[in-house]
């Protein structure tokens, strides 16, 4: 376990200091080459256009190579900064928001301007009534394939802040990846209960259409008493070959986006541009990403490392730990342990972005015992209970997704923690 762990490190050492080096040979070189090159004999050599044409043609190679370079470089930091707090079990969780808040005024001036401009985070917006959402829906009840769920029922009438546009989601119970979706934000504190589909204990953030959404203050349009009368409960429930089956906006993801391509990047540029992510979370990203494909190549092992057990069986620790309850995340070291060769303990997975919670402390928002499976609609009673912890939310890894869904935690992952005395970072 220990070489691996070496080994792996080394490589991350090995390519941060090639690309650091790399950059620091182009500038040197640049610099160079611009003090000693003489302009004007070229100059006289080519006409004035062409001189130019060529001079920017340059400076765009250029500028491109030293920021593909820098961002590798930035990546490995990043990296090497991240594997060095697993190994010690500390946690790296970022505090602060990666969302671009936007401010009251510029948010009104924004609308004054382009009174449909895309809803931004942190803008206020009321949630339209029943009636004049239910004249958005289909005969299915969804607008664009996304179903109205009657647990946002409630929430009609109520103002709330906007959290992140959904412009994008991973879709990953049919392993369809990254899809595009159009004209749908989350709202701050917003999610399912569950009671309309059988007690699920996901806790999914709800997703809203911008249809169903409308500034503080606006007139109620009229509707048609038609639509007023759409059952809501009726289709959350379907029959598939004669079994019970619940239709969720999770289960729904598929039908109400499109596929897109993994080799698209314009989505950074989106989130970028309308605030889901600041420029220097953004930059971190993109150099991770970067940093892994070149040490990939280099023949190195992407970040992060998991090294589970070599067995396929894994062991099982009953904590009965309960909401409101503080708890501390085991070390990376402690919870690969408790892993078999498919890095799942009792079929649970620990994926990836669970690491950057890992030796951190969070308080228990709830146990979970069901949940609807998003593959296929069916309500699964756990054999062992799963926990969820307040602020431990996925992150959208090096895709940057704004969903914003808790994580599952095996009891065996985590450890009753006594709140210290004296100030302290409790998430």
């Amino acid at each position: 376990m220990g070489t691996t762990r070496s080994a792996h490190r080394r490589s991350f050492v090995k390519t941060t200091a090639l690309a650091v080096c790399v950059l620091v040979v182009i500038l040197v070189s640049t610099a160079m080459f611009v003090g000693g090159f003489h302009w004007h004999s070229v100059r006289l050599g080519m006409p004035a256009w062409g001189f130019w044409l060529a001079i920017v043609l340059m400076s765009a190679v250029l500028g491109a190579l030293i920021a593909f370079v820098a961002l590798v470089a930035v990546g490995g930091i990043t990296v090497l900064y991240r594997d060095s707090c697993e190994e010690r079990g500390v946690p790296y969780s970022p505090a602060r928001p990666r969302e671009r808040i936007i401010s009251p005024v510029r948010a009104g001036i924004r609308h004054s301007i382009r009174p449909r401009a895309p809803l931004r985070p942190g803008e206020l917006v009321e949630v339209r009534s029943l009636p004049e959402i239910f004249a958005t829906l289909d005969e299915r009840g969804c607008l664009d394939g996304m179903p109205f769920m009657p647990e946002m029922a409630v929430y009609c009438g109520h103002r709330f802040r906007v959290h992140r546009r959904v412009d994008k989601v991973w879709e990953y119970a049919h392993g369809t990846g990254i899809r595009r979706m159009h004209d749908a934000v989350l709202l701050k504190t917003l999610r399912c209960d569950g009671q309309g589909h059988g007690g699920c204990q996901s806790a999914c953030e709800l997703i809203w259409k911008e249809a169903w959404l409308t500034p503080p203050g606006a007139p109620v349009t009229s509707t048609s008493d038609d639509k007023n009368r759409l059952d809501l409960i009726a289709h959350t429930q379907v029959s598939v070959d004669s079994q019970h089956r619940y239709v969720c906006q999770m289960t729904e993801i598929i039908r109400s986006s499109t596929q897109m391509s993994h080799r698209d990047t314009l989505h950074y540029w989106r989130d970028l541009v309308r605030g889901n992510v600041r420029f220097v979370p953004l930059v971190a990203t993109l150099g991770v990403r970067l940093f892994n494909g070149i040490n990939w190549r280099l023949g190195g092992a992407p970040w992060p490392v998991i090294k589970p057990t070599d067995s396929d069986v894994s062991p099982h620790q009953a904590l009965g730990v309960q909401p409101g309850q503080l708890v501390r995340v085991k070390s990376k070291r402690e919870i690969e342990s408790t892993l078999n060769r498919k890095l799942r303990n009792r079929g649970m997975e620990f994926g990836n972005d669970m690491l950057f919670c890992c030796g951190g402390s969070y308080r228990v928002a709830a146990r979970v015992n069901r949940i609807v499976d998003e593959r296929t609609g069916e309500l699964l009673n756990f054999t062992l209970p799963s926990i969820l912890l307040e602020g431990a939310n996925a992150n959208g890894g090096t895709v940057l997704t704004p969903q914003n869904e808790f994580f599952f935690w095996r009891e065996i992952w985590l450890e009753p923690h006594p709140l210290p005395k004296g100030p302290q970072s409790i998430r």
